[in-house]
């Protein structure tokens, strides 16, 4: 799910006004802070979890802001751009992009007549989680001798602190198709983590979608 167009015109916005702050009077500067600042109060409402914590930013930099320097507005301002570079790339949907999918593609053609399954289980809930896995599920379909399943699971008991991961049915001893699968996504640059199946009946690999947790 891409970010609105809205949001994604105000955070270019936002960074355009910090450079210009940056170099301005200090008068100026305090000023405009301020008010960068409560435009980024809005642009956090976006991401609840922590508004809170926004609201606590905001009474700081408005204190700090009372009497400040030149150095002071400076290292302030480097310290709302820098929050602000992270809740862009935290609010960024997670895709699969076109030199990922070739790399993937590259390493996990299976020999000819050989068929291989694999579950795609997304967390329900997960806001990115179903484009996400809708990318995954191109990528596999695209590859001759792959069937793709799909599945959404709530209230997971085990979520991947990277929001990926191979599900395996022993992580100490992948066999050849589950070795191969997660060598390939980690070629294609993809941050992930290792999961022994939950069953043993499960003798299929799994590719697990989660959310991530709020930075």
């Amino acid at each position: 799910m891409p970010l609105p167009a809205a949001l994604e015109r105000t955070l270019h916005h936002i960074r355009w006004e910090l450079r210009v702050i940056v170099g301005a009077p200090v008068t100026f500067g305090v000023t405009a802070l301020v008010m960068a600042v409560l435009i980024f109060l809005g642009v956090r409402w976006y991401h609840r979890a922590e508004t809170d914590q926004l609201r606590r930013q905001l009474a700081e930099y408005r204190n700090k802001l009372g009497g400040a320097s030149a150095d002071q507005t400076k290292r302030a301002l480097d310290a709302l751009t820098n929050e602000l570079t992270g809740l862009q790339a935290h609010l960024k949907p997670r895709r699969i992009n076109a030199q990922q999918r070739q790399k993937i593609a590259g390493r996990l053609r299976p020999p000819a007549r050989a068929q291989f399954v694999l579950t795609i289980v997304h967390e329900g809930g997960c806001w990115d989680c179903p484009q996400y896995a809708a990318d995954f599920d191109e990528v596999f379909r695209d590859i001759p001798g792959w069937t793709v399943r799909n599945q959404v699971i709530m209230g997971l008991s085990r979520r991947p602190p990277h929001g990926l991961a191979v599900v395996v049915a022993d992580p100490a001893n992948p066999s050849p198709l589950e070795a191969a699968l997660l060598q390939a996504l980690q070629n294609a640059g993809l941050a992930l983590d290792l999961q022994g199946a939950q069953s043993p009946l499960e003798k299929v690999p799994q590719l697990l979608l989660a959310a991530t947790s709020p930075q």
